[in-house]
């Protein structure tokens, strides 16, 4: 695991890039402390970093079935459609 500056990954991005990608995580640091992980990820570990990291993302999927199910909310292609019948004026 490497560390290095905010400063110097500004200078040479793809470079920290390929190298996290290829030799394992780099931890960013600024002003000396740790600020930000740079972290090889692939599509099919996507999803389950996402699940990992937002713990209440299941909970918001629930409540959003629910209020969707009890006319609380209306799909986005309904809404597509009326916004695209309005004028601009009306918006």
């Amino acid at each position: 695991m490497k560390f290095i500056n905010i400063k110097e990954l500004s200078k040479s991005p793809s470079k920290y890039i390929k190298s996290a990608n290829e030799e394992g995580d780099i931890i960013i640091t600024r002003n000396g402390q740790p600020y930000a992980l740079l972290s090889k990820i692939d599509g099919d570990e996507l999803e389950d970093y996402i699940l990992a990291r937002h713990y209440d993302l299941e909970k918001q999927f629930d409540n959003a079935q629910q209020e969707y199910e009890s006319g609380a909310t209306i799909p986005a292609k309904e809404l597509l459609e009326k916004l695209s019948r309005k004028s601009v004026n009306d918006i």
